[in-house]
């Protein structure tokens, strides 16, 4: 097996019981449930993990002027939103939380269905798109406005792996850095090419930041810069790279930075509802 360069430090939790293990453990000291046993990466994979990243963070540009996927009611299994949000069930991903009359799923179906059915919806695909209310319908008040909110979930390679949602891994500063300088310098090119194809003069504002956070028992890699498009407003995207042994969830939230105020308080309101399936 090859698995992602991205740390060497793991503080893995047993799959069946959730007990914190030590690294190189093969069987839990709590229940005895069997554990794989994984090699360290390789300098290569550290990079497809960034050109995964590059592709994805460049899909959730492209989409975000793109129709997103239907949405279909689904069974309040849960405990209900809190009032006034919309829960969305993401299949075979887990679900998240978002304020109605703030973000609409970018589908030309959703006002219908909302009128129709409670509070609770299913996205028959892994990916979707949050935009700012009104959009659908074309509002005027809705293009003086921009934010989004944008999963994608890519699935690796055979044999390729990254760590579990819930293991804790680590990261040098000097790792940290290099592929936050290989991301920037794979989202200028992109840039470049889109611009070239005629699609506006993007640009990354201002510095770029990686990180390691610590969420929900989960230990996403956090990616944030600024960018802008001709004379249009500067944007500011927070990307949030979820681990989840065969795949990758990216979880990305954007908006205007003169309206990151209160854009950022609803953010992140919504990723304390975010939750991986159990």
């Amino acid at each position: 097996m090859v698995r992602f360069e991205i740390g060497v430090d793991f503080m893995p939790f047993c799959s069946d019981c959730g007990a914190e293990l030590e690294a190189g453990t093969q069987f839990c000291s709590q229940c005895g449930h069997p554990l794989a046993v994984r090699q360290a990466g390789t300098r290569k994979s550290k990079r497809r993990i960034v050109g995964i990243a590059i592709g994805s963070i460049m899909a959730v540009i492209l989409i975000a002027v793109l129709a997103g996927p239907r949405s279909t009611p689904a069974p309040q299994l849960l405990s209900p939103p809190e009032e006034g949000w919309t829960r969305l069930r993401i299949a075979g991903v887990g679900s998240i939380d978002y304020p109605s009359g703030f973000l609409e799923l970018q589908s030309g179906e959703y006002r219908q269905l909302a009128e129709i059915f409670g509070v609770v919806y299913e996205v028959p695909t892994s990916d979707f798109t949050l935009q700012q209310a009104g959009l659908n319908e074309l509002e005027p008040s809705a293009f003086e406005e921009y934010r989004r909110v944008i999963f994608k979930s890519v699935n690796l390679s055979r044999g390729e792996e990254v760590p579990r949602a819930n293991e804790k891994y680590t990261m040098s500063q000097e790792e940290l850095a290099e592929m936050r300088d290989e991301l920037t310098s794979g989202l200028s090119h992109e840039f470049d090419r889109l611009s070239s194809m005629g699609a506006g003069n993007t640009m990354i504002i201002g510095p770029v930041t990686l990180e390691i956070i610590e969420m929900h028992g989960m230990f996403p890699l956090v990616h944030s810069y600024r960018r802008q498009l001709d004379d249009n407003p500067v944007v500011q995207v927070v990307t949030y790279m979820f681990m989840d042994y065969d795949k990758i969830h990216y979880l990305t939230f954007s908006c205007r930075v003169r309206d990151a105020e209160e854009c950022t308080d609803v953010f992140e309101s919504m990723l304390e509802t975010f939750r991986l399936r159990a």
